[in-house]
């Protein structure tokens, strides 16, 4: 689960300043801006259902060292997110400069996976299915012989296991996050484990190197997770 080339995002960020409230600078290239990419990815997910009743949230790395992340806010409709909705967050999970808005509840989390995986966006959702796999799910969810194990980085046959780390979920977020680098810790340098976490009744945290990345790596895994829900209702063998 940790990213070979996580890449750097600080080249297309600046901070500014605003009514003395720093913001992070957006250029009008999506190609060139991931904050608009994230916007886009994260209105994209929502959409899908997967951030219903304004859950789930979404980052991307601005630098590394000191980190730096732009986060997104807490309780708001994340199918209206736009590039400034995003909040430039420092490790300590504090909003920089004055920012007077909330970021997310979990933004501890987010830190901790981008300093434990070197990813550089991450994506979490509720997704419906994945949420249903998890309550009675053991440790670790492994898919087999399905192609859209292919949608994750790296996989490049169906003909192989991939594994999901399930996690219990917690209230306290210092806790979920110490739990989140146990799991990474033991997926370390091993390609079958993906770049995604199954909290049990709870929902997906999902990483990747870009908004894009992340954001196919959570839609994955809520597409194998109805697979095999649909496959054990159906008495269907696994492969």
């Amino acid at each position: 689960m940790t990213a070979k080339n996580p890449g750097r995002c600080s080249g297309f960020f600046r901070l500014q300043s605003a009514d003395s409230v720093p913001r992070i600078f957006v250029s009008d290239d999506p190609m060139a801006d991931p904050l608009l990419l994230l916007a886009h990815e994260t209105k994209r997910i929502a959409d899908l259902g997967f951030m219903a009743c304004t859950a789930g949230n979404s980052s991307v790395l601005v630098q590394r060292e000191p980190l730096l992340i732009a986060m997104s806010p807490s309780g708001v409709d994340k199918t209206s997110m736009t590039p400034e909705s995003f909040i430039a967050v420092g490790a300590d999970g504090k909003p920089q400069g004055g920012d007077g808005r909330k970021p997310s509840d979990e933004t501890l989390l987010h830190i901790a996976l981008y300093q434990h995986s070197g990813c550089g966006a991450v994506m979490h959702g509720h997704p419906v299915h994945a949420v249903a796999l998890s309550l009675d799910a053991e440790a670790v969810v492994a898919f087999r012989g399905i192609e859209m194990q292919k949608a994750f980085s790296g996989t490049m046959t169906h003909d192989c296991t991939r594994r999901l780390a399930v996690i219990d979920n917690s209230q306290d977020m210092g806790e979920l996050a110490a739990r989140a680098v146990a799991a990474l810790a033991i997926a370390t340098n091993d390609e079958s484990w993906v770049p995604a976490l199954l909290v049990r009744g709870h929902g997906v945290y999902a990483w990747g190197r870009t908004p894009s990345a992340a954001a196919r790596h959570l839609e994955a895994v809520e597409w194998l997770s109805r697979v095999s829900l649909l496959s054990r209702s159906a008495g269907v063998r696994q492969l």
